[in-house]
């Protein structure tokens, strides 16, 4: 078995997508990659793909007729990635492509007779903006020209990448494929699990044109599957795609926020500093806070999401504050701006935190696990540090943990240990500077940072996990006297207010 260690830079992806038109959001655009389970940019599946294919052996890349690919986990620039290679018999061939010991790209190559006389898509100019994902009929079709921005420069950066032996025929159809699911169907807000390329014995003429028509389409996962056929001026090629398209998360509003905690006023006059309070749970946390009647200082990185809040809920009970939690002078600027306001928090919200991506321990993840824990840790600690000044006496503190620190993910180790160390903050915290502290770990939660192909299946809605904790700031839960609490997945998703 071969094995190749593959690292793609964002100059790579650039190049790509100017050679394929493929302009996703999730591969380009880091305000939008933050806002997905990603929590970044990722690498096209396709670009990955080619990459790996510079494991096969020449003779074998050179008679490719097909290729089938499966994808199981994102892949980020700069990251070093293993490319294993068997050779099963004289036409098959097996990748997989591993992050540490995690698989995240599986590959079967068929070869044959080298594909001569295939077609191969024609210089276009690129295509307009990704498309929206929505409801798709089976039976739905699209047809055009079948082309590439700059079918060179594709090639080019094949032959860069180790993988010039490809067939035009095929490169050209992974080139396609890639701007097809992420321009058109299933489109921008949708994730590609899966595709396949072959080259068929049957002859066509005329110009390059492809037909592709969606076979089906599940609404309740949202997957999605279209069938594709590549003709002009040679054998015609066949392309399967496979994905499932992110459902959007609700947003917390006044009804979610009052769903399982009526409202009231007893927390009116209180100031809370939330930080990482524009999605998820922390955006489920100030909208149940400020149905209280408390004031929010909500922290974003971008203006956009707590203004939402703001409006919903009104200026005297969400406050927006621009500020990016690892940036220590951000966070200074912020603090003082509140102190300079006159402000003293009766209460701090700490509920930021990173994307957790699946990574065993292996060499090869020690600095992913390392920055892993360090972000979830500088996200806490250097807003925790900053306010602490101008938290009350007998002031408390909400600190989002996890049930993974009690059932340890087999695939998350850094985020096991992420959470035991901000638990083991918390709980300095408590015995050392007074402050009533609540270590809230968080059953599974539909959000951004979750949305998978079931969406919110099985998960518990953000806004009772926020009404419980809440319901702890109001004096609702059972406090030991140590100004320590711990709430279980259990008692977080089971809470009833009284």
């Amino acid at each position: 078995m071969n094995e190749l260690s593959i690292r793609l830079d964002p100059d790579a992806v650039h190049t790509f997508a100017a050679a394929t038109g493929d302009r996703n959001p999730l591969h380009c655009d880091p305000g939008y990659a933050r806002r997905t389970s990603a929590g970044a940019c990722v690498v096209p599946g396709v670009l990955a793909v080619i990459a790996a294919l510079a494991a096969v052996p020449g003779r074998r890349l050179r008679a490719a007729t097909e290729l089938g690919v499966r994808f199981s986990g994102p892949m980020f620039p700069g990251r070093r990635y293993r490319v294993a290679v068997e050779e099963r018999d004289d036409a098959a061939t097996a990748l997989v492509v591993r992050e540490g010991t995690t698989p995240v790209l599986h590959l079967d190559l068929l070869s044959g007779e080298p594909p001569e006389n295939a077609v191969v898509p024609r210089r276009q100019p690129a295509a307009p903006e990704p498309e929206p994902s929505g409801d798709r009929s089976p039976g739905e079709s699209r047809d055009g020209a079948y082309g590439l921005p700059s079918p060179g420069a594709l090639r080019a950066l094949g032959g860069l990448l180790g993988a010039g032996e490809l067939p035009d025929a095929l490169l050209g159809a992974l080139g396609w494929a890639s701007w097809f699911a992420g321009m058109r169907v299933p489109g921008r807000d949708a994730v590609v699990s899966g595709l396949r390329v072959r080259v068929t014995d049957r002859e066509s003429g005329g110009e390059p044109r492809y037909t592709a028509r969606v076979t089906a389409f599940d609404p309740r996962s949202g997957t999605v599957a279209v069938r594709g056929e590549c003709t002009g001026g040679g054998r015609a090629l066949e392309v399967e795609l496979r994905g499932f398209q992110r459902r959007p998360v609700p947003v917390p509003d006044r009804a979610s926020a009052t769903s399982v905690l009526p409202p009231g006023d007893r927390l009116r006059g209180q100031q809370v500093l939330a930080v990482g309070g524009s999605r998820g749970i922390g955006a489920a946390l100030v909208s149940v806070l400020a149905s209280q009647g408390a004031t929010v200082w909500a922290t974003q990185r971008a203006p956009g999401p707590v203004e939402a809040l703001r409006d919903e809920f009104g200026e005297d009970r969400v406050r927006p504050l621009v500020l990016d939690a690892t940036d220590p002078g951000q966070v200074a600027a912020g603090i003082d701006a509140l102190a300079g306001a006159g402000v003293r928090l009766d209460g701090l919200v700490l509920s930021a935190g990173p994307t957790v991506p699946a990574a065993g321990l292996h060499p090869d993840t020690v600095d992913t696990f390392r920055e892993f824990v360090d972000t979830s840790l500088t996200v806490a600690l250097r807003p925790l540090a900053a306010a602490l000044p101008l938290l009350k006496e007998g002031g408390w503190v909400v600190l989002l943990s996890s049930g993974a620190v009690v059932d340890i993910p087999a695939q998350y180790p850094q985020y096991f240990v992420a959470k035991s160390a901000l638990e083991a903050l918390g709980r300095f915290c408590a015995a050392r500077h007074r402050v009533r502290v609540l270590l809230a770990r968080a059953p599974k939660m539909w959000t951004d940072l979750s949305n998978g192909p079931l969406g919110g299946r099985g998960t518990v809605p953000t806004a009772q996990v926020a009404s419980a904790a809440v319901g702890w700031v109001l004096g609702d839960l059972p406090d030991d006297g140590t100004g320590l609490t711990v709430l279980s997945p259990e008692d977080l998703a089971g809470w009833v207010a009284p």
